[in-house]
């Protein structure tokens, strides 16, 4: 059975490829460009160059193979400076793989999107996401959708934050989530391989309020700094001064602000807790 993997230079596609190695799968890793083929030099042999934005790149990418997986998705870290919109990552590009999927009748096809997508089709985050499943389900391909509400890897950005004493908690904090370790979806996602047309909401075994995460970065990397707390309405304010200057940024803060506003709380599947994760990751930060 051979594997086709886009988006494997991510954190939750390096876990898929990772997974996919340990289970013995013969896979092919697709990336965009050289710079990231070292981190997947252990975990396949098989890499093909292609941008997924272009659907020239990718003519007839999928023949040969039965399964196609797409870890493939637009950064939410303010760190993200890439031009490309969700829309354009999330929904075009995916469409572009899916495209010739069906073209070359690959058996199925594994898509990682995000947790209660259908809820909030105002932002675009959401509903590039939600767009993009909605067209694999309809294309008769058999399918899996991963609906994580978030993986441990996209709190990364926060570690950095807490050691200058930038980490801030917007409005009271007090929703509640469980985001997942990208090795519990991976696990999910390989499983899914011999399930038919399977949605699966993942997330982690533990909940967590929005301020308990912080805390826990803030505690693992430098007690001594304090977590500011930012009045929701003053990010409200300035939504649309964010957005004359850069629609991209302005799409993530509107995403930001949605999410901490609700409690997004999936089905509780994953093993490895947030606490665990950052600690580990806290220790490698304070060496550098």
């Amino acid at each position: 059975m051979k594997i086709l993997l886009f988006g494997a230079t991510g954190n939750a596609g390096m876990a898929i490829a990772k997974e996919l190695k340990q289970r013995g799968f013969i896979t092919t890793a697709v990336i965009r460009n050289n710079t990231k083929r070292q981190d997947l030099v252990l975990l396949t042999e098989n890499i093909i160059v292609a941008d997924v934005t272009k659907p020239s790149d990718l003519l007839n990418i999928c023949v040969g193979y039965d399964i196609v997986i797409s870890a493939i998705g637009k950064s939410v870290s303010p760190n993200d400076k890439s031009k490309p919109s969700f829309h354009d990552i999330d929904y075009i590009s995916n469409m572009n793989i899916l495209n010739e999927a069906v073209k070359s009748s690959v058996k199925k096809f594994i898509y990682i999107s995000a947790f209660h997508a259908e809820k909030y089709l105002h932002l675009e985050y959401f509903k590039a996401h939600h767009e993009f499943s909605q067209k694999l389900i309809s294309s008769n391909i058999n399918y899996s959708i991963i609906k994580p509400p978030a993986i441990f890897s996209a709190f990364l950005d926060m570690l950095e934050m807490a050691k200058k004493g930038q980490l801030i908690n917007i409005g009271l904090g007090d929703k509640k989530t469980n985001p997942i370790y990208e090795g519990d979806l991976a696990k999910i996602a390989v499983d899914s391989i011999n399930k038919p047309n399977c949605i699966i909401e993942a997330g982690g075994k533990t909940i967590y309020t929005r301020k308990e995460l912080n805390e826990i970065v803030q505690n693992k990397i430098d007690k001594t700094k304090k977590i500011r707390n930012i009045p929701i309405g003053l990010f409200r304010l300035l939504l649309p001064l964010i957005k004359i200057v850069s629609k991209n940024t302005f799409d993530k803060f509107s995403f930001f602000i949605e999410v901490m506003q609700h409690d997004t709380i999936a089905p509780q599947i994953g093993e490895m807790s947030f606490d665990d994760y950052i600690g580990e990751k806290g220790v490698s930060a304070n060496n550098f």
